[in-house]
């Protein structure tokens, strides 16, 4: 495991304009139950984690759209180059997950030890505000995948918490956990992300562009549907699911310009006049713009 930082990586970190935490301090940016961000470039040194915010707060069940609200350009680009966007070696992904025993019942604002947010990759633009991706189901793989998971990407994340004092950083393959979680079985095909999603869930990047993706600013590069998949379903008091499968929640964008939006709802319509017919108006239903 990469846990101990040498001097080259405390060098290149503070290179890029990090800030490392001393020993035994926390990211005061982060907390178990956030929903990360992360980026991984094929054969690369690099990675790139970003907090986005509570999981079950800011996205289960989000009543509205959040667009453009944080901008990874600058980070992106230090970690990847100025044309990071257009490189198709480069993945992102989604996951969150507050804690992992499987014996506990203790809720953190609803949800369960091991309930896992994941993305899974969006295959088209299809309908904002619904899924356009394969969802998870872990039925037959069992609470022993459950478990696997959440300790996955616990640990995946626990590097940013303890490493960092940033929403956004820059992390090298020899401190992050981000390749090791997300390993590639071959050049171009993802493997078994934190040992529990089979394919991987993150999404290449440039293989496809989603246009002005709900009102997001800029062509969007990554459009990953997010799912809230629930190792139980059995404690008063819990947010319900079903069990071990994924219920989707809405889709993180990242444009070409490197703003983040999520898409939770469909876009608003609007009744526009068109013309007559037979002294009657004929309506059609147009998307907002």
């Amino acid at each position: 495991m990469k846990k101990l930082i040498n001097r080259y990586a405390l060098f290149s970190a503070f290179s890029f304009g990090l800030a490392a935490l001393p020993a035994g301090a926390a990211n005061t940016f982060y907390a178990p139950g956030d929903l990360v961000l992360y980026f991984q470039q094929e054969g690369g040194t690099n990675t790139v984690y970003a907090n986005l915010g509570n999981t079950a707060t800011a996205f289960r069940d989000a009543s509205s759209n959040n667009i453009n609200f944080l901008n990874l350009n600058s980070t992106l680009t230090s970690a990847f180059g100025e044309n990071w966007e257009t490189d198709s070696s480069i993945y992102a992904g989604l996951a969150g997950v507050w804690g992992t025993s499987n014996t506990n019942s203790t809720l953190t604002n609803g949800d369960p030890h091991r309930t896992l947010y994941v993305s899974s990759s969006r295959n088209s633009v299809g309908t904002i505000g619904s899924a356009n991706s394969t969802g998870w189901d872990l039925v037959t793989a069992g609470t022993g995948a459950m478990t696997t998971g959440a300790t996955g990407m616990f640990t995946m994340n626990n590097t940013f918490e303890t490493q960092y004092d940033v929403q956004s950083t820059v992390s090298l393959t020899s401190i992050s956990t981000i390749d090791e979680q997300n390993p590639f079985s071959s050049p171009g095909l993802q493997g078994n992300a934190f040992g529990a999603f089979a394919g991987g869930v993150q999404q290449k990047g440039s293989a496809s562009t989603f246009g002005d993706f709900g009102g997001a600013v800029g062509e969007t590069e990554f459009a990953l549907d997010l799912y809230r998949v629930l190792a139980r379903n059995n404690i008063s008091g819990q947010v319900a699911g079903d069990l071990r499968i994924g219920s989707f929640e809405g889709t993180v964008t990242v444009g070409s310009n490197g703003q983040v939006s999520f898409m939770a709802i469909p876009e608003p319509s609007s009744t526009v006049l068109i013309g007559l017919t037979a002294g009657a108006f004929v309506l059609r239903r147009r998307r907002s713009v």
